[in-house]
């Protein structure tokens, strides 16, 4: 049987070529798994490397020898005088086992979660990744994160201290895109890491701003209710003033008449129309003043005896306050009596005013459940406190004994 070194340079020249191409395939089978740590398969590859180069660099030796005569070891003179069928048996042994080692290293890739299949899903990532040490070494990064540090530092992502300082838990624009990075620390095994996040926010950023002006209207909508129910009321009260001042018109043409058909000389007749004129004048004025107080005054008690309320007048409401004055404590009155009822449950409202020579100061006193932690002014109150202040008054609250509601008025004799 022909041996391999008496083959003619052609099928010498396959045998190379077959035999460099397993060495090119065994460099791989021992580089892949090496990268994915997996060392055992590392040392099967190269143990089925060796033979495929060693028999490479005998078919070089042997055609060193039939071209140019060079004296070869005797390794390769035995190796060379084996039949060349041998030869084709042995690389072909050597391609099943290297390509079936490749083709499961290739296929564990696809099929196992590796560093490589870890990298690859990063990158695939519609969000920013980053993990580095306190030291500020990057351990792994994402292709999106990079674009993110190239574009605000202009430079790439080597430190990721250097780079948390500059975005540090911001809100960022980054192009057309708003770019949230949110980062907190870890531990794996006894290693103390740092992990970045960039999130696109753009959508939801875009939401909340829309979200902020509407309620920004909203609320200009709600005051300008407010202003407006409150201008209502005064233009009723107004219109009861007026129709209340009719009526004193009324009564004032009668008396007029009353006096000039009287008799002049009889005293007695001029005494009762004089007592007339005088307890009318002062009937009509207090009617005049109390119509639109007294419609107030019904509403809020309705709203009491709906609310289960009893309301105790201590006193009267003192004449010194002005129209707009007792405007403003009815409506205080009203506020007071739903709040007693929503948040403290109460049964009882004592109502009672203090006078002195430069403020009026209108309390108003519940039975129910003391607030569990400071009065904030919000809702109803905010709006009473800035009716308030318009008016140069100031609403306060106390919570000894009882909860109290109080306005102090300036006095305007």
């Amino acid at each position: 049987m022909t041996s391999f070194d008496t083959l003619s340079a052609l099928p010498r020249a396959f045998f190379a070529l077959w035999a460099l191409l397993l060495c090119l395939a065994g460099i791989v089978n021992v580089f892949l798994p090496l990268w994915k740590k997996r060392y055992l398969f590392s040392l099967l590859a190269l143990v089925l490397f060796l033979p495929a180069y060693f028999m490479w660099q005998v078919i070089f030796d042997v055609a060193l020898f039939n071209r140019l005569g060079i004296v070869v070891s005797s390794v390769t003179e035995t190796l060379g005088g084996i039949a060349w069928v041998w030869w084709f048996v042995v690389l072909f042994a050597l391609s099943v086992a290297i390509l079936c080692l490749l083709g499961y290293n290739i296929r564990y890739e696809k099929s196992h979660v590796t560093l490589g299949s870890i990298k690859k899903y990063l990158d695939q990532l519609p969000c920013g990744v980053c993990c580095y040490k306190d030291t500020g070494r990057v351990l792994f990064t994402n292709m999106c994160m990079n674009e993110l540090c190239a574009t605000i530092t202009d430079g790439q992502l080597l430190n990721g201290n250097s780079f948390h300082v500059v975005v540090a838990d911001k809100i960022l624009t980054v192009g057309d895109k708003m770019w949230r990075f949110t980062s907190w620390e870890l531990t794996v095994g006894k290693d103390k890491l740092h992990e970045m996040i960039a999130s696109d926010v753009t959508s939801e950023y875009a939401k909340t701003q829309a979200l902020e002006k509407d309620k920004a209207e909203l609320s200009r909508l709600n005051r300008e209710l407010k202003d407006y129910n409150l201008n209502i009321d005064e233009a009723v009260r107004r219109q009861e003033i007026l129709q209340a001042k009719v009526n004193i018109h009324d009564e004032m043409n009668r008396l007029m008449l009353s006096t000039v058909l009287a008799d002049g000389k009889d005293a007695a007749t001029m005494d009762k129309i004089f007592a007339m004129w005088e307890q009318n004048a002062l009937l009509l004025c207090m009617q005049a003043d109390d119509a639109a107080d007294k419609k107030a005054i019904g509403k809020i008690k309705d709203l009491a005896d709906a609310l289960k309320i009893r309301l105790v007048w201590r006193n009267r409401l003192p004449g010194v306050l002005t129209e707009e004055q007792r405007g403003l404590f009815l409506t205080a009155a009203q506020e007071a009596v739903a709040n007693a009822a929503k948040h403290a449950g109460a049964k009882e409202i004592a109502i009672d005013f203090a006078a002195t020579e430069t403020s009026v100061e209108c309390r108003l006193t519940n039975d129910g459940d003391m607030p569990s932690g400071a009065v904030t002014f919000t809702g109803g109150l905010l709006n009473l406190k800035r009716l308030a202040e318009r008016q140069g008054a100031r609403v306060e609250t106390f919570a000894d004994e009882n909860f109290t509601l109080a306005i102090v008025f300036p006095r305007k004799d």
